[in-house]
């Protein structure tokens, strides 16, 4: 008898839970406000490292969020940080866009900001000029980028960031 019980019980708990909805909230982000200076490596002298395409100096852009009505609230709130660049991304330019003779690119990515700074999940939303290069260069570029995650109270957690990488070639240097 209790074991009867029991499984009509299960059996009402997984009809229920089959026909629950349940709705996740998504916080979207983005950013186009972000300009990468990007160097051709140059052969360097022995021992030497290769010069950053990022000023340490430059003060880092906040990501800002896509929906201004959620700006609004955020703004309200203390108690919510948005995403920050902690390491901004420093891709390559292209050998082929520079072989072609193509001084400048614009790549839009949508990536995951997880809670541990890192950036996953990234994609190209938007490359110009297309087929240069410029959208692999920008996606190689963010397994070293980190963030200052989003956080509700103290609380990290992921959401999703939307940012432009700029391409520029580097003048050449000046004897």
């Amino acid at each position: 008898m209790a074991i009867a019980a029991l499984v009509g019980l299960a059996g009402a708990i997984a009809w229920f839970l089959s026909n629950a909805t349940f709705i996740i909230r998504e916080v979207t982000y983005g950013d186009d406000a972000v300009d990468v200076e990007v160097l051709i490596p140059v052969a360097s002298a022995p021992g030497s490292s290769p010069p950053d395409a990022m000023s340490p100096d430059a003060p880092a852009p906040d990501l800002a969020p896509l929906d201004e009505a959620a700006a609004a609230r955020q703004l309200d709130s203390a108690r919510v940080t948005r995403p920050k660049w902690v390491r901004q991304p420093a891709p390559f330019f292209p050998a082929l866009a520079a072989s072609r003779g193509i001084e400048g690119g614009d790549v839009t990515l949508r990536c995951e900001a997880m809670a541990s700074g890192e950036l996953g999940a990234c994609e190209v939303v938007r490359e110009s000029p297309p087929g240069a290069g410029f959208g692999e260069a920008a996606l190689a570029s963010m397994r070293q980028a980190r963030v200052r995650p989003y956080s509700i109270d103290g609380f990290r957690t992921d959401s999703r960031i939307a940012f432009t990488v700029r391409f520029r070639m580097a003048p050449e240097p000046q004897p």
